[in-house]
């Protein structure tokens, strides 16, 4: 790994921060979501400059950087949800999609990712795992853009924002399967995940407490609010990733969805921060997204490209309209509603997190395969970024769905 003295880190930094600021700018101006923009700039980025990826600057950091700045994006994703609430039948189909869904496009995409890639069937199922993550870094701006009447942006975004915890710590699960090399055995598998939750859960509670004592302490002071909510994300989530790997976003998912109710019950506000906290997250999104993309060498990626795009044709061609059509039966969609929900699965910044900290972990374990996944995960990430994005807009127009006001 190459040295940089201070000043090409400082130029590192830079190149990084402005890259992501140059396309989250640019992007409305074309009409696009900037995802689109942010992923090949980041590759190039590594590609032409991979002296300054944040990798080499940050070193053994870098993970843990990405894991925290994760958590406060899925942190900004819960309060979201909670200012969104679903009906009763929409519920249930969220209900549907994240547990009968999910499971459904594991299998599917651990099966074509070992038939089509040529993976073992240990590293097609981690891939699997790690492309059931969708998540609100990519399906909300998508969103933002088709402005789809009705149920479904709703259901889209908790679908989104619940899938990310649940498909990291599927990961993580597969993960400590793999390097128990066969000794673990699956009522182990499932302590880890129950394990994984309860830490999660209580990590939540230790963070809500903070976020109310501190709102209640910098009250109607929205820059210390942005910064108690920063700080109550990150120390929550910073302790359960140090009991349980990756638990912190359990955490930071269930401190956004719980904190608004219980801060206003104990009159601490958390509406003051808002426009200082999105726009943190908003820095953390482009930031991340070129700093991994950054991470994926050319050389993989030529090997495996068509055979991963022939995945992300299943994925989005057969296994999610088959995944819509078994969860929104009998839910009181219409046709065009659910027509909608079934073009809509892309895959975003926790599936590229989780994909490059246990990908670099299994290629330090000397695993098979193991160097084939992030870029696969970053290929079917910007396939479905791509796929989605530029089609939302027209397939909400045809469907009737779209909301010109």
């Amino acid at each position: 790994m190459t040295t940089l003295d201070s000043t090409q880190i400082m130029l590192a930094a830079a190149l990084v921060m402005g890259i992501a600021t140059a396309c989250q700018v640019v992007a409305p101006r074309l009409g696009i979501p900037s995802l689109i923009l942010l992923l090949p700039a980041g590759f190039l980025l590594g590609v032409f400059a991979p002296q300054y990826r944040m990798d080499t600057i940050l070193g053994n950091a870098f993970p843990v950087a990405v894991d925290l700045i994760v958590a406060v994006i899925l942190f900004h994703g819960g309060l979201a949800l909670s200012r969104n609430e679903l009906q009763g039948p929409d519920r249930a189909v969220v209900r549907r999609l994240v547990w009968i869904g999910a499971p459904i496009t594991w299998i599917a995409g651990s099966a074509a990712a070992h038939y089509f890639i040529g993976l073992s069937w240990s590293m097609a199922l981690m891939l699997g795992a790690i492309l059931v993550v969708s998540g609100p870094t990519v399906v909300t701006p998508i969103l933002d853009f088709a402005r789809p009447k009705g149920r479904v942006r709703g259901i889209l975004q908790w679908e989104g924002t619940l899938l990310d915890p649940i498909g990291a710590l599927l990961a993580v699960v597969v993960f400590q399967v793999i390097k128990a090399s066969g000794a673990t055995s699956f009522s182990e598998a499932v302590w880890l995940f129950v394990g994984g939750t309860f830490v999660g859960i209580a990590a939540a509670v230790f963070g809500v407490v903070l976020i109310v004592l501190g709102g209640r302490l910098v009250h109607g002071n929205s820059l210390l609010g942005t910064q108690v909510l920063l700080g109550s994300v990150i120390v929550a989530a910073g302790l359960a990733n140090y009991v349980a790997n990756e638990t912190g976003l359990i955490a930071a998912l269930l401190m956004g969805l719980a904190a608004p109710r219980v801060a206003q019950r104990f009159n601490a506000s958390l509406t003051d921060a808002d426009p200082f906290f999105n726009a943190v997250v908003s820095v953390g999104i482009g930031v991340l997204f070129v700093a991994i993309a950054a991470l994926v060498p050319l050389e993989a990626l030529e090997s495996i490209l068509l055979p991963t795009l022939a995945l992300g044709l299943v994925l989005v061609l057969i296994v999610r309209p088959v995944v819509t059509l078994v969860t929104t039966s009998r839910a009181g969609l219409s046709q065009q509603e659910r027509a909608f929900i079934a073009w809509m699965d892309p895959r975003g910044i926790v599936a590229a997190a989780t994909a490059s900290s246990i990908g670099a972990s299994l290629v330090a374990l000397k695993v098979p395969g193991a160097e084939k996944l992030l870029p696969a995960a970053f290929i079917v990430i910007a396939f479905t970024v791509a796929v989605y994005g530029l089609t939302a807009v027209p397939v909400a127009s045809a469907l009737k769905l779209r909301d010109n006001g």
